[in-house]
């Protein structure tokens, strides 16, 4: 039930809209009907005579040049003092106006004829950007009746509308000064400039919360700098410093709002798409002005300016739109559509704009132009629909084909998070479900892998599990459910076992699950089910690989122990005891060399450095490693550590990467020179291992059964070892070229 506030701000809200609306009406009635047409056009700034379109009957008459001093009884400083002055106010066609100008520094009165409005004049005048100030105003009143919900954000779009339609149109008629639309211009201006950064700051998600008093203060210096205007006690141009600041402010804050919040970039690179397509035309146009060479049909490059408001009012409401949905997204893609091929075909024309042709000639260029529009309507927008709904709506599958593409594109998530952001970046979005919850099941437990617009109080509980499975039994599209808010459960089985459930709620447009959909939905649900089963399945061999791994590290240990403190301990006892005297020569190096042996075995099981630290036994391992080669490889250190060090269990298998890379180069790459650098703290790892070997044909891409398969074991040992603790490893090698490992991690706190 609405509240009696509510209804007197809807009821506010509505006459503010027919306000703006009959201004609108009025001003667009002084444009078309009353603005006074002189017959010729000055500058504003300085009073030069730029173009004369007319001329008296008597003589002297207007030249381009002339400098006005006088318009009937207002002189150029009273015009220019007091913007509530019009020249040729309240004439009609064919009244004799005197005009006193400076022409070459002495003074000249001209009796000048005042043309009057004709229909030529007309004509240019409804050929003009005023039309743009009633879609900026359907678009605010739009958003009056679909926009929900009742926020800030909500309010500060309309306003943004309303006004920017109010600025357009009194700038439409700010060059005739009629009813005072030069100064409201100005004061407009200095609304717009809070209205347009309060907006920006917080759209599509507040940069940050700022205390009411900040904005407050915005507002009423926006007011006052307004109500200066219209006294008239603020420089002339200054309003354009205020416009200036708006659009670059708001421009800023929109480069702010991509940087800071990641999950809303999709709302932002709509808007960018839809001011590039807005603008790219006028920018054309503009150029041609520029250059003298704009046809007579240029202004229609103006019908592109609407799609700026359209595509803020399609992201502000695009989730509150119902059955608009849909529709409205077509809509956009064809218009976006028809203002580039707009854009095509125009410039295609500017060649042939001045041109005189004869009748064949036009019938000649003009079928090629048919043939490239029949083949763009053809071929070509389905094409560029696919990019539009990819790039800019967020639909990123083709919903007509994608139970095949889902098939193509599920085989490439091999882990749970990237099923999950497949599911979540694509999946969704493309069959339009904005709310949904993916359960799992595991151990009779029910757990939330996904959910978007769900409350964890709005999930099922591990108590609900058997009124799931019963409700999945036979297909609904309307369950008697658990939660108000399911409009569709969808089973996730492999076999007879529920490896958890989709729960779907709300949908464009219309919330509704058309039977014939529900097979669709289904299937892929299923192959969802697969890929989940294989996945969990290759994290539970990876957990037995690591069991594993810890397992043959600890026999290492206790096997290092057992060789140092046993087998080494006897053979000094041994050594202790012989008859030095008696001992051979050859006896002797043969216990020396065993000895040496020995201890290089308990090192390579467990290196005693590692007790140390990370750091410390690398560099023993280089150390050890240029000895057993008798310094025929150089091995370069350097590496960065903090006093705290990361886990025992990420040391040792990050030292056995290190030293599984060193004795593929010792063996295998004939190289002279390796490098190990980078950093290694409790929070961050960056490991580069690099020789100058003569390296291998391996692109960094293979996956381990491939590595397998070539016998590249050690590189596979590697990549899974790095797996086990969270790193990323790349291994890059040409030919000739040499050998580069860099190993990554990042903490995740």
């Amino acid at each position: 039930m609405r509240t009696p506030s509510t209804l007197r701000w809807q009821v506010s809200e509505r006459i503010v809209s027919l306000l703006v609306l009959g201004i609108l009406v009025l001003y667009t009635y002084g444009i078309l009907g009353v603005a006074p047409y002189a017959g010729f056009y000055f500058e504003n700034s300085n009073g030069r005579i730029a173009d004369v379109y007319s001329t008296s009957t008597q003589t002297p008459t207007l030249q381009v040049g002339d400098i006005l001093a006088r318009v009937g009884d207002i002189s150029w400083e009273e015009y220019k003092k007091n913007a509530w002055l019009v020249f040729f106010a309240g004439l009609h066609a064919g009244d004799v106006v005197e005009i006193e100008v400076n022409r070459n520094g002495e003074p000249v009165t001209i009796m000048w004829k005042y043309p009057g409005l004709d229909p030529s004049v007309l004509k240019s005048r409804f050929i003009n950007i005023w039309p743009l100030s009633f879609i900026f105003w359907i678009c605010g009143a739009a958003a009056q009746i679909v926009a929900r919900p009742r926020d800030t954000r909500r309010r500060l779009f309309i306003a943004a509308n309303y006004l920017t339609a109010l600025w357009l149109i009194f700038g439409s008629l700010s060059t005739f000064r009629l009813w005072g639309s030069s100064i409201l211009l100005h004061a407009t201006t200095w609304i717009l400039l809070p209205v347009y950064l309060h907006f920006h700051w917080v759209f599509p998600h507040p940069l940050k919360e700022l205390p009411k008093a900040a904005w407050t203060a915005a507002y009423m210096t926006g007011f006052a700098l307004a109500i200066a205007e219209v006294a008239q006690i603020l420089p002339k141009s200054l309003y354009a410093i205020g416009f200036l600041t708006a659009l670059l402010g708001s421009l800023l804050f929109a480069i702010m709002q991509y940087v800071r919040h990641k999950d809303k970039r999709q709302d932002i690179l709509i808007l960018a798409g839809g001011i590039l397509i807005a603008f790219i035309p006028v920018v054309i146009l503009a150029v041609l002005v520029i250059s003298g060479s704009a046809p007579a049909l240029g202004p229609i490059m103006l019908v592109s300016l609407p799609f700026m408001p359209l595509t803020y009012f399609y992201v502000i409401a695009r989730r509150q739109l119902g059955g608009l949905e849909i529709r409205l997204n077509h809509l956009i893609a064809y218009y976006a559509f028809l203002l580039l091929l707009g854009t095509i075909l125009f410039g295609l024309t500017i060649p042939f704009a001045n041109l005189v042709l004869r009748q064949e000639m036009i019938i000649l260029t003009g079928i090629p132009i048919l043939l490239f529009v029949a083949f763009a309507a053809i071929y070509l927008y389905p094409r560029f629909q696919v990019f539009f709904d990819r790039r800019f709506l967020g639909i990123k599958l083709p919903h007509q084909n994608l139970l095949e593409t889902y098939s193509n594109r599920i085989t490439t998530s091999t882990s749970l998070h990237s099923l999950l952001q497949f599911l979540e970046d694509e999946v969704f979005p493309s069959l339009l479900i904005r709310q949904y919850a993916f359960m799992q099941v595991r151990d009779e437990k029910l757990k939330a892998l996904l959910a978007q617009k769900v409350s964890d109080d709005q999930l099922p509980n591990d108590m609900e599990l058997g009124d799931l499975i019963a409700q999945t039994k036979e297909l609904s599209a309307s369950p008697s459910v658990t939660t108000d808010w399911v409009r569709l459960i969808l089973p996730l089985k492999v076999g007879d076992n529920y490896l958890g459930f989709w729960l779907l709620g709300q949908r464009d447009p219309d919330d509704l699950y058309p039977y014939a959909e529900i097979p669709i939905l289904q299937s892929i649900a299923n192959q969802t089910a697969i890929a989940l089963s294989n996945i969990l399945h290759a994290e539970q061999l990876r957990k037995m690989y690591q069991v594993d791994i810890e397992r043959n590290e600890q026999e290492r240990m206790r096997l290092a122990l057992e060789l140092h403190d046993s087998i080494l301990n006897q053979l000094g006892y041994l050594r202790r005891n012989f008859d030095e005297d008696n001992l051979s020569p050859k006896l002797q190096s043969a216990y020396e060399e065993l000895t040496r042996r020995l201890r290089e075995i308990v090192s390579n099981l467990r290196p005693p450095m590692l007790t140390y630290g990370l750091k410390p036994a690398i560099e023993d391992l280089a150390d050890t490693l240029m000895e057993r080669t008798k310094d025929k490889i150089n091995i370069h250190v350097e590496l960065q550590s903090d006093e705290e060090r990361i886990p025992g269990h990420m040391e040792l298998h990050l030292f056995r990467i290190v030293q599984e890379a060193c004795e593929n180069i010792v063996q295998h790459a004939d190289a002279t020179k390796v490098n190990i650098r980078g950093k290694l703290t409790p929070q961050e790892l960056d490991l580069y291992i690099d020789d100058n070997g003569k390296g291998f044909d391996f692109d960094g891409h293979s996956d381990l059964n491939t590595l397998l398969d070539n016998n590249h074991f050690g590189l596979a040992g590697m990549i899974e070892r790095a797996r086990l603790i969270g790193a990323d490893i790349q291994v890059h090698s040409n030919l000739g070229q040499g050998t580069k490992v860099h190993v990554t991690w990042y903490s995740e706190s």
